[in-house]
Formats: C-alpha cells, structure tokens, sequence
C-alpha cells in the first residue's frame, strides 16, 4: 500500500559535492514515486554509513503491518531503494528514525564532515483547494528557507516540528534548497514538496556566471529581485554583491515592485542570494535551473506558477495535472513576452541573447535575516 519500487523511476545521476541530506515526503509511492525520483537524482559526493530521519506520525501507533509509521516507512525503503539500485551501495547503511510526536531527539548535533545524512519527512498542505492550497505553500516554503517557523502560514505543513528539530541539529551554514513540487489528484488535494540540504555556497571558490537577490518581508511576500550577470570582464566579488543587496532591501522598503507597492509599511526582514552558474551538459530539470532567453526566471519562478509538465498555472486550474514531461515551449513565449514588455538590462543586451536558443542555470542559494 505505501511503497512500490516500480514508482521510483531512475533519472540521471547529479553528483552533488555539498548534499547533507533532504526534505522527502512520504505518502504512498503511488502518488510521490515521481518527486522521490526527481529530488534523490541529485547524489552526495560525501562518504556516509548513517541516515537519520526525522518524522512525525499522523496516528498514535504503527499504520504499516503494525510495526512503523507510513511517515518513516516510505521515506526509509525509498531511499533504501534509490542507495541499491540507482546509486549503486554496497556498503552497508545503517537507519535511524526520530519520532518527533513521541519527543525524539537526535542524540548529538550534526558536526561539519560528518558520515551522516539527515531527511526530514513531511508532507504540505491537506485538503485545500488548488490556488489557496499553492498560496500557503510558497508562504510556508519560502518560510522554512529563511529559519522563521512561526509564522501562521507553517501550520500548513505536516508537520513544523521536524523542521525545527532539523534546525537544531545542523550547523548554521548548512541551507535548505527548495528543488520540487507535486500534488496529488483532486480538486482537494495533498501538496508535496522537496528540498536539498547543502552547505552555504562560497562564491570564491567558483565564481557564479549571474546573482540574483530576493528581499521579503515577515510575512514571506517577495517585495523585490533584482540580477547583476558577470563576463570575463566584469567578474563576482562581494563588494558588486553587497551592493545589489543592499539596493534590493532599499528597493522593496521604498517601491515593493513585486508587491505593486503595496505594504510598504512592514520592514524587509530576511534576503536570498542565488548563485547561478551556466549548466551545458544537462536538459532542463524544474526547480533545478534558472532560464535565460532574453529574459531570466530563478528556479522558484517554475516551483511557485508551473505544473510538472510546464504549463503555467493559471487562475481556472482546479486540479494538478498527471503529465510529469516538461515542455518547455510556454515558458520560452513568456520569456520573451517578458523581454518586450520589460526593458532588459544592459547586461542582456547582447548578440548572445538576441539568439533563439535558451541557456540554463544551476543554482546554489544563501539565505539569511537582515538583522544577523
């Protein structure tokens, strides 16, 4: 009923030199097998013997033949599954489940070089209608990003408590990178969702081809997002960086573009930064590259307005789509739709991006408080 490995569908492999481990979720493989084999196509580079999962039951015993939690269950065989047959372990892994509900707690903090992967299983909201449903779910995503668990649009997810257990158990360099989205079938449905947990990025070592830098305020609204795009020529450093962060926080404290300058009144609490570095060997993986066709759209653009199939949300939608295919046609006629009705940044305006062709970035992404 709850795990089937033909659900799990191998995708290429990504190897990742900083993954620390995941947010999975764990409904039935029948409805989550695809976001499991999206999210686990990206590997550690890093040794580990040891995964520690993070749970907290719905039911007060064991719903899977009497002896575990669904919650633990689907996350442990899936990722037992995916270690076996698509990463290709032999070693032998030992598991470790924390039920948060029974007042588990891991033993010892998470130290740096560490042997151990860490999963946070949890599923988002229930029963709510499609686009309020996607409404609370951004808020709540963007929410566990940034560290800030309280706010009211977290209770939408099932269930906060492992992520602030997550939180204490892991370094404060360790971020958390949103990479899918789903929802199972129904007007009234259950939103899944999946996160990367890696180290802080550390441009110096690899210098980023683009930045962009997202401001929001307490309530997660995005007020501003501005880019700077880099050559040969003009390369990243941290005083080019400074600068457009704190031209983004005076941008949405002053003007709130995003917002049609509304809320002006709430202060700009916390700001992304995304890394992004030209991707030439990969297709398109939603959640996982940033667009650039004349104009640009960061990764979360596609998790927050498309389907997996990649049509773009809109307001008669009901229902999640089955089709998990990216097309990715009405994405490029928004881009360009975009670049006409915007005028482009001097740094777009070249030979290069006047071409048809699209190019495609990876992401890393630093998030913090502005009063840290």
């Amino acid at each position: 009923m709850w795990f089937f490995p033909k659900d799990l569908i191998k995708q290429k492999t990504i190897i990742i030199d900083d993954i620390q481990g995941y947010v999975l979720p764990h409904a039935s493989t029948k409805i989550t097998g695809n976001i499991l084999s999206h999210t686990l196509r990206f590997r550690p580079k890093k040794f580990f013997d040891h995964i520690i999962i993070l749970y907290y039951p719905a039911n007060q015993t064991p719903n899977v033949n009497g002896i575990y939690y669904h919650e633990y269950y689907v996350v442990w065989k899936a990722l037992e599954y995916v270690l076996r047959h698509f990463w290709n372990i032999k070693r032998e892994i030992s598991f470790k489940g924390y039920n948060i509900r029974k007042g588990e707690k891991v033993e010892e903090r998470i130290r740096e070089n560490n042997n151990s992967l860490v999963i946070v299983s949890a599923d988002f909201s229930h029963f709510l209608p499609l686009h309020r449903a996607l409404e609370e779910e951004n808020c709540a995503s963007h929410a566990i990003l940034q560290r800030e668990l309280n706010i009211d649009c977290t209770k939408i997810v099932d269930i906060i408590y492992s992520f602030e257990e997550l939180y204490r158990i892991i370094p404060n360099n360790y971020m958390l990178q949103w990479i899918g989205r789903t929802r199972s079938p129904g007007v009234i449905g259950v939103g899944y969702e999946s996160f990367l947990i890696r180290k802080s990025p550390n441009p110096e070592f690899k210098k980023p081809n683009g930045i962009f830098v997202t401001a929001y305020d307490k309530y997660m609204r995005q007020r501003e997002c501005l880019g700077e795009w880099f050559s040969r020529e003009k390369k990243w450093n941290k005083k080019v960086e400074r600068k457009l962060i704190n031209n983004v926080i005076h941008k949405g404290s002053t003007t709130s573009r995003l917002t049609g300058g509304k809320y002006l009144e709430i202060p700009i609490t916390n700001f992304t930064v995304t890394y992004l570095y030209m991707d030439k060997i990969n297709k398109f993986i939603r959640g996982w590259h940033g667009i650039r066709h004349n104009a640009f759209y960061l990764p979360d653009v596609f998790l927050e307005n498309t389907f997996n199939n990649g049509k773009w949300i809109n307001s008669a939608d009901k229902e999640w789509p089955r089709g998990v295919d990216f097309n990715i046609k009405p994405t490029l006629e928004k881009l360009m739709d975009k670049s006409r009705r915007h005028k482009l940044n001097r740094d777009l305006k070249t030979r290069k991006d006047k071409k048809k062709a699209y190019k495609l970035y990876s992401t890393r992404v630093f998030h913090k408080k502005i009063n840290e």
